[in-house]
């Protein structure tokens, strides 16, 4: 009788050698974890930069079709004066960007200037505060809803998706599609030394301290920009504004920012009745913006101009909440990439400019008839 060998009992793990697995497994997940997040970063990056170089070349394809630059949305006179046109660049470029759908849904012929009895100014309307050639009907005008239809899309080219608050999370009470980008309506940064106020602060007194934007109320062919396409911003990011009732990344309207409409449609109420939208693409407020620094934080030394300014922690500084104006992406270049911001040029190529560029040379590379040619590496 052959004699039969009893199989082989199989060793289980001890404690310690699973352990060891365990500590293997994290170190490993520990150094992987990083090089993940940085290439997400990448990507990331990457896709913000292509919104911006698909945005410029939308607004020199409407060049192309017009002659000119379409509207900035905000206009800055050098009296001082603000006024906006009906609609800004965001939605002027619509049709260039693959959205003619949406453009359709507004009507962008009206004259509110004429539009009332007898060829009189529509009295539903604020002309008061609307440049002369404001054509259209409000995104916000009740006799038109079809233009807030238009307003509560999100326009993927408009988020930038390093942005930690979502598209469907910026508007909790009117669904309106967000804006993470923006032209430049002026800087009023002080490169002087002896003013009023110090270099690197805003000198909003003093209008001689003002240069002005590539783009205008009035329009601009490109290439009558006297500093160069490719030593001027057309776009920057401004990436992570809300609704004011969307805690840490709420911003509101600066005072006397109000609607173009006398009673709007679905108007807000915060921080005061009928206050523009800063954060929505549809509103030319919120698509463009001053180059001023954070002139309203304290203590006053931490009011010198910078990109990402008091971008920590997430919120900003109790001397300088996001919800307050020009503090951090609160209507100034901010992004949630680490070092800088994206910005196109108006030749139409994109550069990511350092956070530690001074304050006076961003003021002269948003500039774009000031004859001051300032580098932008």
């Amino acid at each position: 009788m052959a004699h039969r060998t009893p199989p082989s009992r199989r060793s289980a793990f001890t404690l310690i050698e699973l352990l060891v697995v365990i500590a293997i497994i994290a170190v490993l997940v520990g150094l992987l974890l990083p090089a993940v997040q940085k290439v997400r970063e990448a990507a990331a990056r990457m896709s913000c930069q292509n919104n911006l170089h698909q945005m410029a070349i939308g607004i020199h394809n409407y060049e192309s079709a017009y002659g000119v630059t379409p509207s900035v949305g905000q206009c800055e006179s050098s009296t001082g004066a603000v006024s906006y046109t009906i609609f800004g660049w965001s939605t002027y470029i619509l049709p260039y960007i693959e959205q003619g759908p949406v453009y359709d849904l507004f009507n962008t012929n009206y004259n509110p200037f004429t539009g009332g009895p007898g060829g009189t100014p529509d009295p539903a309307y604020n002309t008061a505060i609307l440049h002369p050639k404001s054509r259209g009907r409000a995104y916000d005008d009740p006799s038109w809803p079809t233009g807030f239809q238009a307003a509560q899309v999100k326009i993927k080219t408009y988020i930038c998706p390093s942005t930690p608050i979502g598209a469907d999370s910026r508007d909790p009470q009117h669904a309106t599609g967000g804006m993470d980008y923006m032209a430049v309506a002026l800087s009023d940064i002080e490169h002087r030394p002896g003013m009023a106020v110090p270099v690197g602060h805003r000198n909003s007194a003093d209008l001689s301290a003002r240069v002005y934007g590539a783009m205008t109320c009035e329009g601009r062919p490109v290439n009558n920009i006297r500093d160069g396409t490719s030593n001027t911003v057309l776009l920057f990011e401004d990436a992570g504004r809300a609704h004011p009732m969307v805690g840490i990344f709420g911003a509101g309207a600066s005072s006397k920012r109000v609607s173009a409409m006398v009673a709007p449609l679905n108007p807000m109420t915060i921080p005061f009745t009928n206050a523009r939208r800063v954060f929505a693409w549809a509103d030319p407020d919120s698509a463009t913006n001053g180059v001023s620094g954070p002139n309203n934080a304290t203590p006053v030394d931490n009011r010198v101009a910078r990109i990402n300014n008091h971008n920590s922690p997430i919120g900003g500084p109790a001397g300088c909440p996001w919800s307050v104006n020009n503090c951090g992406p609160n209507d100034e270049p901010f992004s949630f990439h680490t070092g800088g911001v994206n910005a196109a040029l108006c030749d139409g190529s994109v550069r990511f400019i350092r956070d530690t560029v001074d304050a006076v040379t961003l003021k002269f590379i948003v500039g774009a008839e000031d004859g001051v040619v300032a580098p932008i590496d």
